[in-house]
C-alpha cells in the first residue's frame, strides 16, 4: 500500500486546476515542490455548484505553515480550517497532526503561521493533538496590532452520518498554488483499517492534509488525511466526529509547552490495543482488559492475528486478517544451484510520528533456502545478513543503540539459534523496536530464517508477541 499523506507544499489553481508499514508514506513537510509537483495529478475542474460553494466557504480555510524559528523558513506546509471564533481570545483551527508534528516534538525549534485566502497572517500556537487520528487543534495568537482582531468565519461541523454516495468537496492549499475545492463521492468506512477513515473517491494532493471535507450545504464531514499513490482517486477522510471530540478536549484543556509525554501515552495506547488484537487468543489471567481507542473500527472489519501456513511444504507462522497483508516469492531456475522461497507478511496499523518515525506496527519473514549443487561452505554462506540495517527501517537516529542476546532454542522438529535485538525510543518513555531473528542450524541442505520486527511496543507486549511467533517454529 502506497498512501501520500497530504501535508507538504500544495495548492491548485484557484479553483480551476490542479492540485502514510506500515509502508505508509506521510507527508510532514516535501521541501521540494518540483518534485511533488510532478508527482501529483491534476485536480479536474469543479463543477458550477462546487465553484459557488467554494466561493461561499473559501474564507474559512487556511494555510498551516510550520516555520523553522532561527529562519523564519517554511519547513512543513498544509492545510486546515476554522471552526470557532472567540474573539480576543483567539479563533479555533483543525489540521492534522502530520502537519504540525515538528512543532509537537520540537517546539524550541519551530512555530506555526496561518494564511488565509486574502494572505492575513497569524501566528498560532498547539492546543491537542490526537496522534492516533492524525488531528491537532489550534487557536490563533493576538498581536499588538490585533487590539479589535478582525473576525473570522468558521465552519459548522455536521452532526449527522452521511449516506454512501453523497457528494463530498475536498478543500485545501496543494503545491502552493492556491486555494481549491475537489469534488467527490463518499463510498463508505475503509475496511483494512484499524481506525475507521472515510473513502473519498476524488482528488488530494500534497499540502491539502488538515483541510475539511464539506456536504453540499457546506458543514464539514471529515478532514483531508491521505491518498493512494498508485490507484486513481482513492482518498482518505478523518470522520467529523473524531475532530469534534478532539475540540471538546481542547477547548476545555489548558495551554502546554511539551507534547512529547502526551504523544508517548497515546502512541502506547495504541500500541496496547494492537498487541491485543494480535493475542486475542492467550490467556492471561493478571492481563488487564484493552479499552480500544476512539474511532477503533469493529471488529469484523478490522481483524489481525497470528496464524500457520505452508511454505514450500514447511509450516511457518504468518498473520492472518483483513489488517494484514502477505506476498511470497520464489527464486529457482536451471542456472541456479539452490531454491529460495520467501513469505512477507505486514499488519497495516502503523501511525505516523515524524517525518522519520512511524511506530505500532509489525512485519515478519520467512526465507526457505534448499541446496540443489552449491558446495556446502557456499551454501552456508547465503542470506547471513542477520540483524544489519535492514532490522530497524525507520528513525535510527530517534532511537538507542542496539542491544542484542542469542541463544539455541530447540522447536518442535528443528533447532534455531535465536537473536533478540532491542531499541528504546529517546523521546517517548516507554516504547521499544524489537525484533527476533531465528535461523535454523541443524541441517546442512536446507535452512529457514525467520523473523519478526515489532515498531514502537512496550517491552511486556513485545515480549508476548515475540513468544507467540517463535512457539509456532517448527
Amino acid at each position: 500500500m502506497h498512501l501520500r499523506l497530504l501535508c507538504h507544499f500544495g495548492l491548485v489553481l484557484l479553483g480551476l486546476c490542479a492540485a502514510g508499514n506500515l509502508s505508509a508514506q506521510i507527508g510532514s513537510g516535501d521541501r521540494n515542490g518540483r518534485a511533488a509537483a510532478q508527482q501529483d495529478r491534476a485536480l479536474p475542474e469543479p463543477s458550477a455548484s462546487a465553484r459557488e460553494l467554494f466561493s461561499r466557504t473559501k474564507d474559512r480555510i487556511v494555510q498551516v505553515r510550520v516555520l523553522l524559528s532561527s529562519a523564519s523558513e517554511q519547513s512543513s506546509l498544509g492545510s486546515g480550517f476554522l471552526v470557532r471564533d472567540d474573539g480576543a481570545q483567539g479563533a479555533w483551527v483543525l489540521t492534522n497532526y502530520h502537519v504540525i508534528s515538528a512543532l509537537a516534538i520540537h517546539p524550541e525549534k519551530y512555530r506555526i503561521e496561518l494564511r488565509g485566502t486574502n494572505e492575513r497572517k497569524i501566528r498560532a500556537q498547539l492546543m491537542a493533538v490526537d496522534v492516533i487520528h492524525d488531528l491537532a487543534v489550534l487557536r490563533t495568537e493576538a498581536t499588538a496590532a490585533d487590539a479589535t482582531p478582525a473576525p473570522w468565519n468558521v465552519f459548522a461541523l455536521r452532526d449527522t452520518a452521511l449516506v454512501q454516495g453523497s457528494k463530498v468537496f475536498a478543500m485545501g492549499n496543494p503545491l502552493e498554488l492556491g486555494f481549491v475545492i475537489s469534488e467527490g463521492i463518499y463510498n463508505g468506512p475503509v475496511e483494512s483499517r484499524i481506525y475507521e477513515q472515510m473513502l473519498f473517491s476524488g482528488s488530494l494532493n500534497s499540502g491539502m492534509s488538515g483541510g475539511p471535507a464539506i456536504d453540499e450545504a457546506g458543514r464539514v464531514v471529515g478532514v483531508n488525511v491521505a491518498t493512494r499513490r498508485d490507484g486513481e482517486q482513492l482518498s482518505f477522510l478523518v470522520p467529523v466526529r473524531y475532530a469534534r471530540e478532539l475540540l471538546e478536549r481542547a477547548w476545555t484543556g489548558k495551554p502546554r509547552k511539551e507534547w512529547r509525554t502526551e504523544i508517548a501515552r497515546q502512541l502506547l495506547v495504541h500500541q496496547d490495543f494492537v498487541a491485543s488484537k494480535l493475542l486475542a487468543d492467550e490467556k492471561s489471567a493478571s492481563a488487564p482488559p484493552v479499552v480500544a481507542p476512539a474511532g477503533a473500527a469493529a471488529p469484523e472489519r478490522a481483524r489481525a492475528g497470528f496464524a500457520s501456513q505452508t511454505l514450500a511444504g514447511r509450516p511457518v507462522p504468518t498473520l492472518d486478517g483483513s489488517l494484514t497483508r502477505c506476498w511470497a516469492r520464489g527464486l529457482e531456475g536451471e542456472k541456479l544451484r539452490y531454491q529460495r522461497d520467501t513469505l512477507d507478511c505486514d499488519l497495516r496499523a502503523d501511525l505516523f510520528v515524524s517525518d522519520r518515525l512511524f511506530t505500532g506496527t509489525l512485519s515478519l519473514q520467512h526465507t526457505l533456502l534448499r541446496n540443489d549443487r552449491l558446495a556446502l561452505p557456499q551454501f552456508l554462506n547465503l542470506g547471513q545478513g542477520g540483524l544489519g540495517s535492514g532490522a530497524f527501517r525507520f528513525g535510527r537516529g530517534e532511537l538507542t543503540p542496539a542491544e542484542c542476546r542469542d541463544d539455541y532454542v530447540r522447536a518442535a522438529k528443528h533447532v534455531y539459534r535465536v537473536a533478540v535485538c532491542v531499541r528504546a525510543y529517546r523521546k517517548f518513555e516507554g516504547l521499544y523496536d524489537y525484533t527476533v531473528l531465528a535461523t535454523q542450524v541443524d541441517d546442512a541442505r536446507e535452512r529457514q530464517s525467520s523473523s519478526l520486527r515489532l515498531q514502537g511496543f512496550s517491552f511486556e507486549n513485545a515480549q508476548r508477541l515475540a513468544r507467540q511467533f517463535l512457539e509456532r517454529l517448527q
